[in-house]
């Protein structure tokens, strides 16, 4: 699920089609934040729909960040549960910072929002924007490590990721983990800048992009499908 198709600016998977490539070309930093937000529910749609063949079993566990929760995370689930693929959702928030020194990031969890009774989870889906490195992803997936266990496939989608992101999250993880990884993706980019961000990636940073002024652990902010299953759960 790794294979590319080389383009003259980026290189472009096996699952991206037409439609797919006009709706990154809207991940831009000249696209109004609906529209913005809009493409980010559709490519999520996209991801889930490429996956649909290889998600077996009994339920699986989604998850995402705060920011990514009601975008590209809801177009996956969207996308599973009208194929009538049983849905447990993950949501974490995380403050995400450089170190000094040129010693990478890290993502501590402040908040985590987990769906109750995962003891038949078959499947793991961890989705984000865009996959630089291995930091926000490990430091999700690992505070699920039972889970990742006990799980038969664990997918790793995005619209976009840094070319050296598989390998960095792979070795992050022991062979009887890593090898359950299936990275789905549809657009891989060489560059990065000196913050570590993606170049083209996804039009900047995500937050802002999508309408919110900070990480959403430094703003209070509450995704609705977070509001809507602690509602139904209470």
């Amino acid at each position: 699920m790794w294979s590319c198709i080389m383009s003259k600016e980026r290189m472009y998977s096996s699952y991206t089609d037409a439609d797919t490539k006009e709706l990154l070309n809207k991940l831009s930093p000249n696209s109004s934040v609906c529209d913005y937000q809009q493409s980010m529910i559709e490519l999520g749609e996209k991801l889930g729909q490429s996956i649909l063949g290889s998600v077996t079993g009994r339920e699986t566990l989604l998850i995402s960040t705060a920011e990514d929760a009601d975008f590209l995370q809801a177009g996956v689930r969207k996308t599973l549960i009208s194929h009538h693929i049983s849905v447990k959702t993950a949501v974490f928030w995380n403050n995400h910072y450089q170190l000094g020194g040129g010693q990478g990031s890290v993502a501590p969890i402040v908040h985590r929002f987990i769906e109750p009774e995962l003891s038949n989870i078959d499947n793991i889906i961890i989705v984000k924007s865009v996959i630089s490195g291995s930091c926000v992803v490990k430091t999700n997936l690992i505070a699920l490590l039972d889970k990742l266990k006990q799980a038969k496939d664990i997918f790793v989608l995005a619209p976009v990721v840094y070319i050296k992101a598989q390998e960095s999250l792979s070795s992050d993880f022991p062979s009887e983990i890593a090898n359950k990884f299936k990275f789905v993706y549809f657009a891989c980019d060489s560059e990065r800048d000196k913050s570590g961000e993606v170049i083209p990636g996804i039009g900047g940073q995500v937050y802002e992009r999508l309408g919110l002024s900070s990480q959403p652990v430094s703003v209070a902010y509450i995704p609705k499908i977070v509001q809507q299953l602690a509602l139904s759960m209470s």
